[in-house]
Formats: C-alpha cells, sequence, structure tokens
C-alpha cells in the first residue's frame, strides 16, 4: 500500500487540476464597473438676488417644479412699458389698415367740391347781376358828379361877383373833385366786374382744387404699402420686446426639467445668482445606467442588446437585470479607480449598460459587477 500511495497523491493532483482547469473553463466573465445616474445642472439665464428656495438636498422634484425663485426687480414695469408700446403700435397698425372713416371721406369730397365750384366760378367771371349794380353805381356816382359840377361852377360865378366867400367856393371844389374820384373808383370796380378774374386767379383756384381733389383720393385710398409694412414691423418688434421679457420673467423661477432628486443645493434666500450659474445639481435616479470596462481581448464576449445580470456589494444575494446599450467605438486605458493594477494596465473598451429592474434601490457611485458566460 505504501507504493500505492504516491501514485493516489498524483492521480488526487491531477483530478484536481483538472477539475480546476474545467471550473476556469465554464466560469462567467466578471467585469467591474460603477452605478452612474444622468447629473442635471441647472440655473437661471437672467440671475439675480435670490427671493425663495422651495426645495432642499434630497428631495424629489418633479417636472416643471419650481426650485428656486429669483426677485423681479424692476422686470416687471419693463414689461409693462413694452405692453403700452405694444398696444400703441398695434392701434396704429388697426388705424392704417381700416382706413379713413366714412365722415373723413365725406369731408375731404366736400372740400373737393368746394374748391371745383370757386375755380368754376373764377374761371366764368362776374354774373349779370353784378355787372349791372356796378353799372347802376357808376350811373348813381355820375349823377353826384354832374351835381357837384354845377354846384362848383354856380359858386365860381358867385365868388367873382362877391356874392359868397371864397371858403363856400372852395368847398363846393373839393365836392366836385371828392365825387369825381368816387366815379373813377367806381368806373375801375365796373371795368374789373366785366373783365372777371385774371389769369393768376383762375391758375391759383385750379391748383387749390386738384390739390383739395388729390386730399379726397388720398383718404380714400387709404394708407401706402410701405406704412402699413412699416407698422407691422413696429408691432412685430413691439411683440418680441415682450415676449423677451415674458421669457426673462420666466427665468426668474428655476424649474426642474425631469423627474430627479436635488443633488447639491447651497443657496439661500437673499444671495445673488449670476446669469448662467449653476443653482442645483439634479440626479435623475430614476435613470441608472452601469459603466463597465470590458478588456480587448475579451469585447467580442458581450454584445449590444444582451440581456446580463448585474450584482453590487450592498446587495449580495441579489442581482438586476440589465441591458447592453452601447459599446465605445474606441478604446482607452482603464480607469484609476478600478480594483487592481493588472486590471488597470489593460486596454480596455467603456460598455453602457442600462439598469432594466434595481432604480428604486441601487444609488450613483455604487461599485457594480456584470456576468456574461463563456
Amino acid at each position: 500500500m505504501r507504493r500505492f500511495i504516491p501514485l493516489i497523491l498524483l492521480a488526487a493532483i491531477g483530478a484536481g487540476y483538472y477539475a480546476y482547469r474545467r471550473y476556469l473553463s465554464h466560469r462567467p466573465f466578471e467585469w467591474s464597473g460603477t452605478v452612474e445616474a444622468r447629473a442635471v445642472t441647472v440655473g437661471s439665464r437672467a440671475g439675480g438676488r435670490i427671493k425663495q428656495v422651495l426645495v432642499r438636498e434630497g428631495d424629489r422634484v418633479q417636472p416643471g417644479q419650481p426650485l428656486i425663485v429669483l426677485e423681479p426687480g424692476d422686470l416687471e414695469a419693463q414689461r409693462a412699458f413694452a405692453q403700452a408700446q405694444l398696444d400703441q403700435a398695434q392701434a396704429n397698425l388697426d388705424k392704417l389698415q381700416k382706413g379713413a372713416r366714412p365722415e373723413e371721406i365725406e369731408q375731404a369730397n366736400a372740400r373737393a367740391a368746394q374748391a371745383n365750384a370757386a375755380l368754376a366760378e373764377t374761371r366764368k367771371g362776374s354774373r349779370v347781376e353784378e355787372i349791372a349794380a356796378a353799372e347802376a353805381r357808376v350811373a348813381q356816382q355820375q349823377a353826384v358828379v354832374d351835381k357837384a359840377k354845377l354846384d362848383y361852377e354856380r359858386a365860381k360865378k358867385l365868388l367873382e361877383s362877391e356874392a359868397i366867400a371864397k371858403a363856400e367856393a372852395d368847398a363846393a371844389e373839393t365836392s366836385y373833385r371828392t365825387a369825381k374820384a368816387q366815379l373813377d373808383a367806381q368806373q375801375k370796380v365796373l371795368d374789373q366786374v366785366r373783365a372777371g378774374s385774371r389769369s393768376e386767379e383762375k391758375a391759383q383756384a385750379a391748383a387749390r382744387a386738384n390739390e383739395a381733389l388729390a386730399a379726397a383720393k388720398l383718404v380714400q385710398a387709404g394708407a401706402r404699402v410701405e406704412d402699413l409694412r412699416s407698422a407691422a414691423s413696429q408691432v412685430a418688434a413691439a411683440k418680441a420686446r415682450v415676449d423677451q421679457l415674458d421669457v426673462t420673467l420666466g427665468e426668474l423661477t428655476i424649474r426642474a426639467p425631469n423627474a430627479a432628486r436635488i443633488e447639491s443645493l447651497d443657496l439661500r434666500p437673499g444671495d445673488i445668482l449670476a446669469p448662467n450659474a449653476p443653482a442645483a445639481t439634479l440626479l435623475e435616479d430614476d435613470q441608472l445606467y452601469v459603466r463597465i470596462y470590458v478588456p480587448e481581448t475579451q469585447i467580442g464576449r458581450v454584445h449590444v442588446g444582451e440581456t446580463v445580470p448585474v450584482s453590487v456589494d450592498s446587495f449580495p444575494d441579489r442581482t438586476f437585470k440589465a441591458t447592453v446599450e452601447h459599446i465605445n467605438n474606441k478604446g482607452e486605458y482603464s480607469p484609476r479607480n478600478l480594483q487592481t493594477a493588472d486590471e488597470r494596465a489593460n486596454q480596455v473598451f467603456a460598455v453602457r449598460v442600462d439598469l432594466v429592474e434595481g432604480k428604486t434601490d441601487l444609488r450613483a457611485g455604487m461599485a457594480a459587477t456584470i456576468e456574461v458566460p463563456r
């Protein structure tokens, strides 16, 4: 029996080595990684003084939920002023689009008709009645002149016989000359009435008639296309200013873009937040995934769409179902946070594994391992 003991030992060692090799050949591949979550940094493009902080670190928030409110300052007054400018521009555009009112058109037509009547009157000249009246005034004045002449001649003879004083004779002479001058004036008026309007007056009347007619047509035609475009542009500019201020006022309330958990928030009422500065960091922990690093020599063992189990140290007796979502096209050296120096020395490919289960139990930052059968 002592002679067979070495043989038995050799047989046992061989069987053990064979069993170990068989175990290694059937042992699944294990690759390490980290549980990660999508992080969102929120802020405000407007900036300003913090008025309210509505959440705390660790709170879960829903899409659109207010997180931080900033003081408006004078933005509300600017918005009211911009709205007033928009209303004014819109009223001006509406006025141009509607054109003149019926009363304005009627008034312009009446002015044109009046100017045309004045032109016709100027071109036609004086009426027969006016000429007759002027002739009658001339005849009347002629009678006055004849009487004054007789009185003057009589006074002159009486003065020669010294029957009257010289003053009376001078008065009679003055009356005669005055009557004669008035007769000349009446004669010129008669000549003017007979001749009618001058060519310059007719030209002026024609110009006034044309101007009134053009004004009436302008009122009826309404605003020009260029004026309408200009007014519409002013309305668009004013509306854009109002929209811009609405966006700025909306930026005063920082909201959660998606369902997430507040990871970091270090602001208090009264703090100053600069425009576009980070205000809080949110983790979308309902969209957890695992990023693992597969050695170059084993990258062919994993495929997109493949279902793999994920295990973490916090739950040693559980595995979580996950799906391979993406494999990087470019290799890289292993990150320094992997466990062993041998693993860090290998060139690896980053693989993104989407978690199907365990999103409520796992946390970002946990070390994770996935297994793939050989």
